[in-house]
């Protein structure tokens, strides 16, 4: 059987290694939507850097967490599952980020240009990187509190 401090290492893992390889592919799935996307191999590396920029938003969003549970290994406490604030917390810091770094990207320091990317019109960003930051940080918290073994206090 694990112990305490193996368990929240191997939540701690989990949490950013399933993140990591999610974002790796949605990165590598939406390269296309922008402008000079020629090939999967040319791309690659720039996804995986992006990936990099991800990771940090879901060190954020595992930070803002680690602050309302009182826990920094809050990860490993399956009871905080159950609270809806864990979920709509990820979701709101995640779209928060992602809209807020889309709109510097694009239109401040004009990093990057669309091509076949839908667009939210108000905000005239694409619509798949806020997907991104709505659906993988909640599905990492899934696939994390699937692997969660540490009993409820």
């Amino acid at each position: 059987m694990p112990t305490f401090s193996q368990n929240r290492a191997f939540q701690l893992v989990t949490f950013f290694l399933s993140s990591a390889l999610m974002h790796l592919l949605w990165e590598n799935a939406q390269a296309p939507l922008y402008a000079g996307y020629e090939s999967f191999g040319q791309h690659f590396w720039i996804c995986f850097k992006a990936t990099g920029g991800d990771l940090l938003f879901m060190f954020v969003i595992y930070v803002v967490l680690a602050v309302m549970h009182q826990d920094l290994f809050w990860i490993a406490n399956r009871a905080v599952y159950a609270h809806s604030a864990t979920w709509i917390i990820a979701v709101f810091i995640g779209m928060l980020l992602a809209v807020s770094f889309e709109l510097w990207a694009i239109h401040v320091d004009h990093r990057w240009a669309y091509a076949g990317m839908p667009i939210i019109p108000l905000l005239k960003i694409g619509l798949t990187p806020i997907l991104q930051m709505l659906i993988i940080p909640p599905l990492t918290l899934l696939i994390t509190k699937n692997f969660s073994h540490r009993k409820q206090p």
